[in-house]
């Protein structure tokens, strides 16, 4: 079986999910996340987006306003990882910001 090499999420979507994780997809080339996707208030609290140990990721791209009340954004582990591009107000309310082990 082929593993995922492509992971896109509409706009909108998720909007109650407060843990966002992809880990150990080694066949994951590409993730986009639409505008407003894991966007909403109540789900602030311990809210936490983690992607890692993806040995072929080299592209993200986050939507505007997703994960807008999001408190942790972490990168770890994407020794491939090219481009990251973060649209308007994605993470605005972030706290705390870990890129790790990117390119050893």
């Amino acid at each position: 079986v082929k593993g995922i090499e492509r992971l896109e999420i509409g706009g909108d979507c998720f909007i109650k999910v407060n843990r966002f994780v992809i880990d150990g997809l080694n066949e994951l080339k590409s993730v986009k996340i639409g505008r407003r996707a894991l966007h909403n208030e109540s789900t602030r609290i311990g809210s936490e987006c983690l992607i890692m140990n993806c040995d072929q990721l080299s592209e993200i791209h986050i939507g505007f306003q997703s994960f807008y009340w999001y408190e942790s954004f972490e990168l770890k582990n994407l020794p491939s990882l090219i481009s990251i591009q973060l649209d308007g107000h994605a993470f605005m309310k972030c706290q705390r910001i870990v890129f790790e082990s990117m390119n050893d």
